[in-house]
């Protein structure tokens, strides 16, 4: 806690002034006019008094919030409740909160009446609180007195770190399509673990699925037990996501962490790319915990990479096994793009685009050939729109 007051000298060599200066008068003057004066300004100046010798680092302030996480768009109430030790002839307090920077600039200040008690509550919202990390430090409370002369404020480190975490929208991934004007591009995989080929039984191991239990099995062994599926060529899923600078980026967030959720809950093991001036790459996993860490990273990414998607894309893919499939996130289409993807398909990856577009924009030219390039590859092109991922549930395929 800091506790601050502006020229302490000053301030009480003007209220001992004020005081001398009215009763000198009334004194000398005389007569009923200055000594109402006097005797009117008297609890004025001694309200000066209190403000001056105030406890003010004697109070206990805290902050709280309605919830323990929140998701981009939702409203975030902030509680602050002020507990004074003893009670003391304030008549009100001047709260303000030190904003982060992470967040649109405002000016949250309010006032507050005690009104004779000890504890003060006031609360107030951040309405469509944005993704990302934001840092609540400071609550600095400021008394003052009626002429303005006498002022004592105080700040309190409440330091608080809020990650919010990206929107998602509910995916069925069961098969990827899209339709064009020029035709449509189906995905020949699917993007989901194939749960009705069990070839056997082994040991529970932590993030294994609750309907994967084998309960006759773990009956027999008097231990938790867990279905083996067959494994299949295309289990791994990988998701790139295009870091450069685009005005589509929050939309582009808030699909991949639709689609991460999606796998995941389906049982399928997903993992994560997005490099930029910081480096995140998650091996595929579909355990709860491996779904938090990947909000967590889309929570704090940034659109900031300085190197071109397809230069990033020829570089990781090297890095992975030749059972995972591919998909990309990208508001850009270009031939270097087509040429990296395309160059993954020759060597018999599975590869899908997620194309984010602006709604109601129509495909370029360059947009429609490079599309036609991917799908002579065997590359599907799947166009979102901002729509998709704000205002319904998306669902990308047929069953």
């Amino acid at each position: 806690m800091i506790c601050m007051r502006k020229n302490p000298i000053r301030q009480c060599v003007l209220i001992i002034s004020l005081f001398v200066v009215l009763f000198v008068y009334a004194m000398f003057q005389g007569g009923f006019v200055s000594w109402f004066l006097f005797y009117s300004f008297l609890p004025l100046w001694l309200y000066s008094i209190v403000v001056f010798f105030y406890p003010l680092h004697a109070l206990n302030v805290e902050r709280t919030f309605n919830q323990a996480s929140y998701h981009a768009g939702e409203t975030v109430v902030v509680t602050v409740r002020m507990n004074m030790p003893t009670f003391f002839p304030v008549i009100s307090f001047i709260v303000e909160e030190e904003w982060p920077q992470s967040l649109p600039s405002k000016d949250e200040k309010m006032v507050v009446f005690p009104f004779g008690r000890k504890t003060l509550t006031f609360t107030y919202e951040i309405r469509g609180i944005p993704r990302g990390e934001h840092i609540f430090s400071n609550i600095r409370i400021k008394i003052t007195d009626f002429f303005g002369l006498v002022s004592k404020e105080a700040e309190f480190p409440l330091q608080h770190a809020m990650v919010v975490y990206p929107r998602y929208v509910e995916m069925n991934m069961l098969k990827v399509s899209q339709s064009f004007e020029q035709g449509s591009a189906v995905s020949p995989w699917q993007l989901h673990r194939d749960m009705t080929m069990a070839v056997g039984v082994r040991e529970y191991v932590p993030g294994d699925r609750f309907s994967w239990i084998h309960w006759k099995a773990s009956a027999r062994k008097n231990d938790w037990m867990t279905k083996e599926f067959e494994e299949q060529q295309n289990e791994d899923v990988v998701l790139f996501l295009d870091r450069t600078p685009t005005p589509l980026f929050e939309e582009m967030v808030t699909f991949s962490a639709s689609f991460v959720r999606a796998n995941i809950k389906k049982g399928v093991q997903t993992g994560f790319v997005a490099i930029g001036t910081d480096r995140l790459v998650f091996h595929p996993q579909n355990s709860e915990a491996h779904l938090q860490r990947l909000f967590y990273a889309l929570a704090k990414v940034k659109c900031d990479s300085a190197k071109s998607f397809e230069h990033i894309i020829s570089n990781e893919t090297m890095l992975w096994p030749a059972s995972a499939s591919f998909c990309y996130m990208t508001s850009y289409l270009s031939k270097d793009l087509a040429y990296a993807v395309g160059h993954m398909a020759m060597r018999g990856r599975n590869n899908v685009v997620f194309f984010m577009k602006n709604e109601g924009a129509p495909l370029s030219n360059e947009e429609q050939e490079v599309i036609e390039q991917l799908r002579k590859k065997r590359v599907t092109t799947v166009v979102v729109t901002p729509d998709h991922v704000i205002n319904t549930s998306l669902k990308v395929g047929s069953e």
